[in-house]
C-alpha cells in the first residue's frame, strides 16, 4: 500500500521524494484510507517503500492497485483541477461507507465520481457499484485503462462495457495522454468489435464532452463494414462451416452455403444480442423467417424470439429485446418485411445468387441505403 492518510491529508508515496521519506519515517499518526486502522511506513532495501497494517485491513471492498492506475488518478485528479471542477477528492468514501470512489468532484451543482478501471469484473459486479453511486446521488463515470492496440485480435476490452448501452466506451492510454471514445458498438464476435472511434490529447478534452452524451453521433464509415462483411464472405466464413450444423441445414433448401447468405444478413446492431457472432445470428433470423413462414403471413418479434429460442437453441445476450427489434426494423427498410399494427409481414424473400461477386454489388448498395437511414 503506498498510501495512507495523516490527519486529513492524504499522502501518496509515488510522489514523495527519498528525502521526505525518511521525514515521515518519523511521523506515527498514519492511518489506512479504507478501513481508517493505523498503518507505519516501511522502506528497506529489497523492496520500494510502502505502508503496511499493524493489524490485517477489514475492509473488505480494498482492491490493490497498480502502477498505471494510480498514475491515471493522479493525471485525472490534474485535468479536473485544470477544468475547473470544485471540491477534488481522491479516494473518497461514499456516505454509507460501502464504497470509495477514486475521485469524486463537483460540476455545475452535480456530483461526480471517476472510476478508473482495469480488471475485469462480472456484469453483477458492475450494476452493484453504479446502485451505490445512485443511492448517494452520486453519477460515475467509468475510465477503462489498458491497451487497445491488440483490439482485434484479443478480447482486451471489459464486458461489463457491453452493459453501458447508451454510453460511450471511455479509454485513457496512461503513456501517451490520450482519451479515446468508442460509440455505435457492435460486437461482430466474442473476440471482435467494431464502433466510431475518435481519440483526443486528454488536454483537449473538456468536462462537457467527458460527461455529457454528444447530441451528434459520429457517422460510421460504411466502406469500412463493407469491407468486413467481404472478409466473412471470402474468409471468416469458413470458421463457421464446421460447427454451425443447424444453421447450415437452414440453408441447404436454398443451395447456398454461410459465403452466400443473403445481403440483408451481417449490418451492424448495437450491443449483444446473441452469443453468436453478428453475421451468425443474423443469418438464423432471415432464413428462419423465408424457412418458417410464406409470403404474406405475418409473425411477431416474440414469435421470432420463441423460434430461435427454441428451435434453433441461441443463447441470448443482455441486449436481445431491443437489438432485434432493431434488425427486423432494418429488414422492414431493406424491403424484405412490412411492419403494421406491432405484426411484421414477410413481403418478399431476399435475393440468392450462386457467386459471390453479385453479393458484393448487393452489398455496396445496401450500405448506401443503410448510411442514408434516420436513427
Amino acid at each position: 500500500m503506498i498510501r495512507a492518510r495523516q490527519n486529513e491529508e492524504l499522502i501518496d508515496l509515488t510522489n514523495v521524494s527519498s528525502n521526505q521519506i525518511s521525514e515521515l519515517k518519523l511521523i506515527n499518526n498514519f492511518s489506512c484510507p479504507y478501513c481508517g486502522a493505523p498503518v507505519i511506513l516501511k522502506q528497506g532495501s529489497k523492496r520500494r517503500p510502502h505502508f503496511a497494517h499493524l493489524t490485517p485491513c477489514n475492509y473488505a471492498l480494498h482492491e490493490s492497485e497498480s502502477e498505471l492506475h494510480l498514475r491515471c488518478k493522479n493525471m485525472l485528479a490534474q485535468w479536473l483541477e485544470d477544468c475547473g471542477a470544485k471540491e477534488i477528492q481522491m479516494e473518497y468514501r461514499l456516505p454509507d461507507g460501502k464504497r470509495i470512489a477514486d475521485l469524486f468532484f463537483k460540476w455545475s451543482g452535480k456530483s461526480y465520481a471517476l472510476e478508473v478501471q482495469k480488471s475485469m469484473m462480472s456484469p453483477e459486479v458492475f450494476k452493484q457499484r453504479n446502485q451505490d453511486y445512485q443511492r448517494a446521488e452520486i453519477e460515475v463515470v467509468w475510465i477503462f485503462i489498458g491497451d487497445l492496440t491488440l483490439l482485434k485480435r484479443t478480447y482486451r476490452l471489459d464486458r461489463v462495457m457491453r452493459l453501458q448501452k447508451d454510453k460511450p466506451f471511455i479509454h485513457l492510454n496512461g503513456k501517451s495522454k490520450q482519451v479515446t471514445f468508442l460509440r455505435q458498438i457492435v460486437w461482430i464476435n466474442q473476440r471482435e468489435i467494431d464502433a466510431t472511434k475518435e481519440v483526443f490529447p486528454l488536454d483537449k478534452v473538456t468536462l462537457q464532452q467527458l460527461l455529457a452524451i454528444p447530441e451528434e453521433v459520429p457517422v460510421r464509415h460504411i466502406e469500412e463494414w463493407i469491407a468486413l462483411k467481404k472478409d466473412f464472405r471470402c474468409y471468416k466464413f469458413a470458421n463457421y462451416q464446421r460447427k454451425e450444423y443447424k444453421l447450415l441445414r437452414l440453408c441447404a433448401p436454398f443451395l447456398i452455403n454461410l459465403s452466400l447468405l443473403p445481403s440483408v444478413v451481417g449490418w451492424p446492431i448495437e450491443g449483444e444480442v446473441y452469443v453468436k457472432p453478428l453475421f451468425i445470428w443474423q443469418a438464423y433470423v432471415v432464413l428462419c423467417i423465408m424457412s418458417e413462414y410464406e409470403e404474406q403471413d405475418v409473425f411477431t418479434l416474440c414469435d421470432i424470439r420463441k423460434k430461435l429460442k427454441g428451435s434453433y437453441r441461441l443463447k441470448e445476450g443482455v441486449h436481445v429485446a431491443p437489438g432485434l427489434k432493431r434488425y427486423l426494423d432494418l429488414l422492414v427498410y431493406f424491403g424484405m418485411l412490412r411492419k403494421q399494427f406491432g405484426y411484421y409481414e414477410y413481403v418478399k424473400r431476399p435475393r440468392l445468387f450462386s457467386q459471390l461477386e453479385p453479393y458484393f454489388i448487393e452489398d455496396a448498395q445496401l450500405g448506401r441505403l443503410f448510411s442514408q437511414q434516420k436513427n
